[in-house]
C-alpha cells in the first residue's frame, strides 16, 4: 500500500481500461485529457468508432459557446425598455398639424 500511495493516479490509470478512463475524463469535463487519451487510443486502433465519437464529443464540448451567455440584453431588458415609445400620444404633442378654424387669417 505504501508503494501505491506515492504514485498518485498514474499507477491507477495504468490498470484501467483507457476507453473507460477517457469517458470518465469526459464526464468530469476534463476535455483536454479526454482528447489526449482518445488520440493515444486511436494511434493503436484508428478504426475504433466509439473512441472517434468520444473524441469528437470532447472537441465539440471544449469549443462550445453557449448562445445565452453571449446575449447582453436579456428578455426582461427588452420588455422593460425605458426608451419605449408611448402607445398613446400626449395631448398637444402630435406630429400632425392641429385642426384649427382660423386657417389663412394673416392678421
Amino acid at each position: 500500500m505504501a508503494a501505491n500511495s506515492g504514485g498518485g493516479s498514474l499507477g491507477l490509470a495504468k490498470d484501467l481500461n483507457p476507453v473507460w478512463l477517457a469517458q470518465s475524463r469526459f464526464r468530469r469535463r476534463k476535455f483536454d485529457e479526454c482528447i489526449e487519451l482518445c488520440t493515444s487510443i486511436l494511434d493503436r486502433n484508428p478504426y475504433d468508432q466509439a473512441v472517434w465519437y468520444l473524441k469528437c464529443r470532447a472537441l465539440t464540448m471544449k469549443n462550445w459557446i453557449d448562445d445565452t451567455e453571449i446575449e447582453e440584453e436579456g428578455i426582461a431588458d427588452a420588455l422593460l425598455d425605458e426608451n419605449q415609445t408611448a402607445q398613446v400620444a400626449r395631448p398637444g404633442t402630435s406630429l400632425n398639424r392641429p385642426m384649427t378654424g382660423a386657417q389663412g387669417s394673416g392678421g
